[in-house]
């Protein structure tokens, strides 16, 4: 049996990897050279965690007050465009508390499975990719803020996770170099991290090792359909002469992140999803002053530590893909770290990244941007499309396509081959639109 996968991210080579283990006859097409997606860029976290969908109550409130703030942590890009305003129409619809009661615990049981699979991936001699199980802190200032952690705290020790409540010296314990000035902070500690960069180069040379055919440059321009059905998925090479090339598929899995909606429009799908773009940069450190992945909870920034490397990272600029870097958000997102942890503020490594006149004019080059596939109701498809029998969507992950490569590669694995998964994936569904 042959699978075409579109797309090369994490979710992608995920999927690749699990369709490989079953025996499937994988292709993997992706547009680029597999050096830089939105993969590569992101804080590496696994977050069982992060159980609540992005579209919750309250959400919009501070989403047009942040529109109206220039160094914010969202921002929607006011745009007379169908895909927009009907994405925003049912983001707007799914954000309440009832859509949160029945999102959290397949959320749950996804982003756990992740971790777990992903741990299992360590075992593997072929990877080495610095995961570490020594959890996440949410670190707050005002008290709407530890109200709202202390609740998420509670309802993940329901769900069986592990979780420390931590008063202001207890953190500043936690983190006695950066001396944190929080109210508090939540540990999650079944959350874990890993190096996205070095997983994202280590995954393609295995999965070329055992067979999977992974074609870079690959621009997707059609389908040859049948009977309800993909038989082939038609593209072209870019760096090329532009001859028509077809990939003969029983089954074709679509994780193209943001640009999956265009290809399903192809496939005679429809898709709500918008490209969020979130920035990051990463600094060497000789000496690793941060010892926990953290989120500053009011400023929506993180951090995460590697042995000789920091990434800081943060916002979500929903609208359509661009190269545009707004420099204020950036700007907002490192005058954020010092106000939580001080004593960023004596670190040489930081204080580099926060000279804001260099910044702004090496912004290409130390400032590094990628699209997050946002769904519209803040859950990931995950499944056999509406129309097509043999198309399955893999897409829709947002900050969370680390979190849940592992299981949602997993799930179409299961699913492909007509086994009932391990854990419940109708919540997931494409067809729920």
């Amino acid at each position: 049996m042959k699978a075409t996968i579109i797309g090369g991210g994490i979710i992608g080579l995920s999927a690749a990897y699990y369709l490989n283990e079953e025996g499937w006859e994988v292709t993997l097409l992706e547009k680029g050279d597999l050096t830089d997606n939105c993969s590569f860029g992101n804080m590496g976290y696994l977050s069982p965690s992060h159980f609540v969908p992005l579209a919750a109550p309250g959400i919009i409130g501070k989403g047009l007050l942040w529109m109206f703030h220039s160094k914010s942590p969202f921002y929607v890009r006011p745009l007379p465009r169908y895909e927009l305003i009907d994405w925003g129409i049912r983001f707007f619809r799914a954000s309440n508390r009832r859509h949160v009661a029945r999102s959290i615990r397949p959320m749950a049981d996804l982003l756990m499975l992740s971790r777990q699979l992903t741990a299992e991936w360590t075992t593997h001699e072929a990877f080495d990719f610095e995961f570490t199980g020594n959890g996440c802190v949410m670190y707050f200032q005002t008290p709407q803020a530890e109200k709202e952690e202390l609740e998420n705290a509670h309802t993940a020790e329901t769900l069986g996770q592990k979780v420390e409540i931590l008063g202001r010296e207890q953190a500043q314990a936690l983190e006695p170099e950066l001396r944190p000035d929080v109210r508090g902070g939540v540990w999650f500690k079944d959350d874990a991290h890993l190096d996205p960069n070095k997983l994202m180069q280590q995954m393609p040379a295995l999965l070329e090792l055992r067979g999977v055919n992974i074609i870079r440059n690959a621009e997707v321009t059609g389908f040859q359909r049948q009977n309800g059905a993909i038989g082939a998925v038609r593209y072209v090479i870019t760096d090329q002469y532009a001859e028509q090339r077809v990939a003969e598929s029983d089954l074709v899995v679509l994780a193209a992140g943001s640009w999956s909606p265009q290809l399903a429009r192809m496939a005679g799908e429809y898709l709500p999803l918008m490209p969020g773009k979130g920035y990051s940069m990463t600094v060497d450190t000789p000496r690793q002053r941060l010892r926990y992945p953290c989120i500053l909870v009011e400023a929506k920034v993180a951090l995460t530590p590697w042995a000789q490397r920091l990434r800081i990272g943060s916002t979500m600029e929903i609208g359509p893909v661009n190269d545009r870097i707004l420099f204020p958000r950036v700007q907002g997102i490192l005058e954020a770290v010092p106000r939580f942890l001080p004593g960023f503020l004596d670190d040489p490594a930081f204080r580099e990244l926060a000279d804001y006149d260099k910044l702004r004019a090496q912004m290409r080059k130390k400032v590094w941007f990628g699209f997050r596939p946002v769904s519209a109701d803040g859950l990931p498809y995950i499944g056999f499309a509406k129309k097509t029998k043999n198309l399955m969507i893999a897409t829709g992950h947002a900050m969370l396509g680390v979190s849940m490569a592992a299981g949602t590669g997993k799930l179409v694995s299961e699913l492909a081959g007509g086994k009932t998964p391990g854990i419940d994936a109708s919540a997931f569904s494409p067809g729920r639109y």
